[in-house]
Order: structure tokens, then sequence, then C-alpha cells
């Protein structure tokens, strides 16, 4: 192994030691698992732009191990002083349990397919949903939907791998099933639709830092699983590239829509990361089905860039005192650190140019259209730019809601009132993950070397685009200005009563999308009156019904139905039991028989 990565697993597994004989030791964060994340930096980019190291850490792990050391750099400074303020014992199990969940995420990347490798796979996911456990009552639904999810994955890649470490070749239809079961483990992990439900539950609920690990880190293990799969099973069936495309499409299209109907800050960021990985699904799946290399271009780029302003998006989550949308407003006055990195992040995950969004947009634009005409079912690949281009309005829409909700206008509460900056550790911990996007922003060839990217001229086009905004601001502070109330509309007139701007007036957080969710029958917004007192005035609340979630709820109903018969199996019978293992052995013998 390279000693790099020795050195990083060494330190990550001594902060967890230290965590445990010197209580919560979150002090040492900074060097141990922000260590450990430049550590393995160096180590997986060297891997990927060299492509020398060999096994285990070939130029496709070394991307990954390369992302997963970026995310590790920056969350390690942010969480010494995210947990000072957790409860003592709290902290210690985090400070014990985090840098495990870290070294998982990396053995997955360098196990081979096999028991080792599904091992890892679970240990990752228990570890995983421990940490969301420790949430308390405010995380039970979200722990219990990752739980339930990772078990779903889990029973696909065991169907997957143990055909795969058989040494009889795959015959007939068992590479199918191998397939079968591959997309199952891995794409409930990158969150595939409509096997996505667990995602929208499990990250708004958990910390901060640590929904920054699970959204831009570990559902990408599953991408790479799916990428891999090829060098462990060889060239999938059309049927997997078809199914990839056509979900993930759609898969983007949902999560926006139903995004912009979550009120939640941290809900609205993990719907929108369940968009990020549907399009990268399919990304891939259209690489499966016409191997251009501008599809896998747009793949491995914008995982990197997914990974930083998506990690840098929910580290800035952490300094909200609250996080309902329609309750905060003008934290930019109070948090302008916060709020010019969340802003670099937005404006990135809004695909607009010269950042790293709009480059994968654009290799998508390209490897949509460069599909060959007339040659059956893959001129179907063209209708994809349609999506993206749906994609990328809807996306615009939801930053542009998601940012000025909570940094402009007034607070809508008084709790908008008291948030705080984070310290120094914090903010070096964002500021990490801010430099490094920008970097990849202005120079993405420094990443794509080693596939030989075509690329529009990034750098002058932003210094160009900076130039014309200069000017712009230049040219208006140099007229005649006139200030007004924000939205003043003939009211805050002096001495009229009952004319003041209050916070109310500025646009609720479903109000602002109710016309354009119009248009997505799948999402319904129904109001309610309710009232406070006799004398009070009425109030409209919005609820937002979702058939896919009431589909949900009716399946877990039925398993549930379900469930409590089967315990009747499980009556204290010795016969009953008996019969049971007999019957199972017949099985068994029937099986091998054949």
């Amino acid at each position: 192994m390279n000693p790099l990565i020795e050195t990083a697993l060494i330190l990550l597994g001594l902060q967890s030691l230290l965590a445990l004989l010197r209580p919560p030791a979150i002090g040492f964060l900074p060097l141990s698992l922000g260590g450990s994340g430049l550590l393995l930096l160096l180590a997986g980019l060297g891997a990927w732009l060299t492509g020398t190291w060999g096994t285990p850490l070939d130029a496709s792990a070394g991307f990954y191990v390369a992302l997963l050391g970026a995310l590790y750099l920056g969350v390690g400074p942010y969480l010494r002083e995210y947990l000072v303020h957790h409860e003592p014992h709290r902290a210690r199990l985090e400070a014990f349990l985090l840098p495990l969940f870290a070294a998982a995420m990396v053995g997955v990347l360098l196990s081979p397919p096999g028991y080792t490798f599904l091992f890892l796979w679970e240990g990752m996911a228990l570890l995983g949903y421990l940490l969301i456990a420790l949430e308390g009552p405010n995380g039970l639904v979200g722990s219990r939907a990752f739980f339930l999810a990772s078990r779903l994955s889990g029973a696909g890649l065991f169907l997957a791998l143990i055909l795969l470490v058989r040494k009889e070749p795959l015959v007939g239809g068992l590479g199918h099933l191998v397939w079968a079961g591959l997309v199952l483990g891995f794409g409930t992990k990158a969150a595939l639709f409509p096997l996505h439900a667990w995602l929208p539950k499990a990250h708004p609920v958990a910390m901060s830092p640590l929904s920054a690990l699970l959204s831009g880190g570990m559902v990408k293990l599953g991408l790479y699983g799916l990428y891999r799969a090829q060098d462990w099973v060889g060239s999938p069936p059309q049927w997997v590239g078809w199914l990839l495309v056509g979900l993930g499409l759609t898969g983007a299209v949902y999560a926006l829509a139903r995004g912009l109907a979550e009120e939640d800050y941290k809900g609205v960021l993990a719907y929108s990361s369940v968009e990020n990985l549907n399009l990268l699904l399919a990304a891939l799946g259209a690489y499966f089905l016409l191997p251009n290399p501008l599809f896998l271009l747009a793949f491995f780029f914008h995982q990197a860039a997914h990974a930083l302003f998506k990690g840098l998006l929910f580290l800035g989550s952490g300094t909200l005192p609250v996080r309902e949308l329609s309750r905060l407003g003008g934290l930019h006055r109070l948090l302008p650190r916060t709020a010019t990195w969340s802003f670099l992040a937005a404006l990135t995950a809004a695909g607009l140019p010269p950042l790293a969004g709009f480059l994968f947009e654009w290799y998508l634009y390209q490897g949509f259209l460069a599909a060959p005409q007339g040659t059956g079912a893959h001129s179907l690949l063209v209708l994809g730019v349609g999506a993206v281009a749906l994609v990328g309005a809807l996306g615009a829409v939801s930053y542009v809601r998601l940012f000025g909700l909570t940094f402009l206008g007034q607070p809508r509460s008084p709790q908008a009132g008291d948030a705080h900056e984070m310290g120094i550790f914090g903010q070096l911990g964002m500021g990490v993950l801010a430099g490094l996007l920008l970097g990849l922003s202005l120079f993405p060839a420094a990443l794509l070397r080693p596939l030989e990217p075509p690329l529009y001229p990034v750098l002058p086009l932003f210094l160009a685009l900076v130039g014309l905004g200069g000017g712009l601001v230049y040219l208006l502070s140099r007229k005649p200005q006139r200030a007004y109330d924000t939205w003043d509309c003939g009211f805050n007139q002096p001495g009229l009563m009952g004319s003041a701007l209050t916070p109310e007036m500025q646009p609720h957080a479903l109000g602002y999308s109710e016309q354009l969710l119009r248009l997505f029958p799948f999402v319904e917004l129904e109001a309610h009156l309710s009232r406070e007192g006799m004398l009070s005035p009425p109030r409209v609340r919005l609820e937002v019904s979702d058939w896919l979630l009431a589909l949900e709820a009716r399946l877990a109903r039925g398993y549930t139905a379900f469930a409590h018969r089967v315990q009747h199996l499980q009556s204290g019978s010795l016969h009953l039991y008996l019969l049971l293992q007999f019957l199972a052995l017949l099985f068994v013998l029937g099986v091998v028989w054949r």
C-alpha cells in the first residue's frame, strides 16, 4: 500500500483511540482528519494524474481517494469547532466514530470485489447509521431510512459478489443477474430514482459536517462501484445503460421540482444532491451506451465539483440559527463570511459560467448532441439535451430561492437575528473547500489532464466577466442614487399608521415557488387557514403532498402488515422450527442437484 495512505489511516485510527483514552479529544481533529485528508489528496492525485501507483490504488481509485481527501481536509478543522458545542459524551462518540467512518470509505476504494469489499461496505453503512442515530429522536426517521437503504444496497451487492467470486464464468443469464445486483446495490447508495427516498430523510437530520461527508463522499462510492463494475464483470448489457439514462434524467427533474417545495434548508440541499447524482448516473449510463469521452469527462469532473460545493453548503448550514427558509433572511449582515462561501457554492451549483457546474453541463450537452443520428435507439440520447436544459433552469431557480431567502432581505423571525459566525477553525475548513472549488473552476485541465479534455477558455472568460461586472458597478456608482426601502410600493409613508414594512411582506418559501410548481402535477400544495384567536387575522399555511412519498408510505404499511404475519412463525414451537429447517434443507439439495 502507498505509504501516504498508510499514514493517513494510522492518523484516523489514532484519533479514534484518543477519543477513548482522552475524551472527547476533539482538539486533534484538524491534525488527524485534516492531516489524513491532505495525505489522501496527494496520494490520490498522484495515482490519478500519473497512473503509476499500481494496485490497489490505480488511476480510478486514486481519483476517489483524492476526492475523499479534499473533503476530510475541509471537514477536519470545521469539526474541531463544531463539536465543542456538543454534550461531552456525545462529542466523544462522534470523535470516535467519524474517523472510523472516514477510514471505512477509503478501505472500500482499496478493496477488490469480494468478501472484504462487502465487509467494509457494510461497516461503512453501520457507522453512518450510528452517527445519524446520535442525533436522538430528531434523527430517528432519518437513521431508519438510512439503515433500510443500506440493507437493500447490501442485499444487491451480496447477490452480485457471491456470483463474482465463483470460479465458473458467467454464462447465460448470470451476467444479467450480476448487473441487476450491482445496479440495485450501488444505485441505492447513489440515490438512483426511485431508490433515493432515504437521502432526503437522512442527510437533513445528520449534523452538518456528517452531511458534508455523506453527500460529498459516501454516495460517490455508489458511482465508483458502477463505473468499476466494467473491470469486474465486463461491458454492461444495453438495458443497464438505458435504465441509468432514463431513471437518471427523470430523477433529476423530479428532485429539483420536489426541492422547490421544500422549506428545510438542508432538505433543499439533499434534494439537490439527488438531482446531481441522478445526472451523474445518466452520464454514466450514456457512456455505457455510447463510449463518448465527453460523458466520461462530465462524470468525473462533476463528482469533484459536487463534493466541494455541496460539502461547502452543508458546512455553511451549521451556522444557521434555524433551518426553515420562511424564518430566515438577512443573514449576510450577521454571517458575511459564511454568506460569501455559500454564494460561491450556490453560483457553482446553479451552473453559471465559468464555474465548475457550467463545465459539467457543457460536456453533457456536447455528449448528447454527438449521439449519431439514424442509428436506432442511440438517436434517443439527443432528447437528453432537453432534459439537461430543464434541469439547468430549475437548478438556477432553486439556488436563487435558497440563497435569497436565507441571506438576503430582512430577518423573518427573532431567531434569524441570533446568528453568529464560526470561529477561526470553522472558517478555515470552509475556506479550504472554497479555495479548492475556485481552483477547480478556473483550472479544470489540472484535474482532467488524464482524459485530455476539450476546454473553452475558462480563465480568460472569468477575467472578462469580472472586468465586465466591475465596470458595470463602477458606471452605476457614478450615477445619481436615490435610496428606498425594500419593496416600498407606496408603503412606509412617514406619519401614516400601519404602513411600515414588516418581514411578513417578504416572499414565503413555498409562495416563492408556487407558480413554478404548478407545472409539475406530482407535487401538490394544499392551503390551510388557521387562526390563533377569534380576533386575530387568519393565516394561510401551505402543506406539500407528493405522490411518491404517499406510495412509499403505503408500501411501508404493507410491509409492516406482512412482517406481523410472518412473526407468527416465531411461536416457540420446536416442531415448526424443525419443519422449516427440513424444508430449507430440501430446497438447498434441490439447488445443488440441479
